[in-house]
């Protein structure tokens, strides 16, 4: 990953943790159109992006670069859940 890349995705994820949302997903979004097998940026947008449908996107998009990510895995599994009390 070039340096660029590395502190759009840094910029990106500090911005996520301090809640700034829109700053988050432009970075995150310059980070995954440069590079699409960024695994850690494709988790960082699930949590960038509001719709699920969008949520799950990202999500099976970490999941397309690695089977096995614990975090992919559960936030489908929390986007699949049924609601509560069904």
């Amino acid at each position: 990953m070039d340096s660029q890349l590395a502190e759009w995705l840094y910029d990106g994820a500090l911005a996520l943790k301090q809640g700034q949302k829109a700053r988050a997903l432009e970075l995150l979004m310059q980070v995954v159109e440069a590079d699409e097998g960024l695994e850690e940026a494709w988790l960082w947008l699930s949590g960038a992006v509001d719709d699920p449908e969008d949520q799950r996107t990202a999500l099976e998009n970490v999941l397309a670069l690695n089977p096995q990510n614990p975090y992919a895995l559960y936030g489908i599994e929390l986007l699949g859940a049924p609601p509560a009390g069904n």
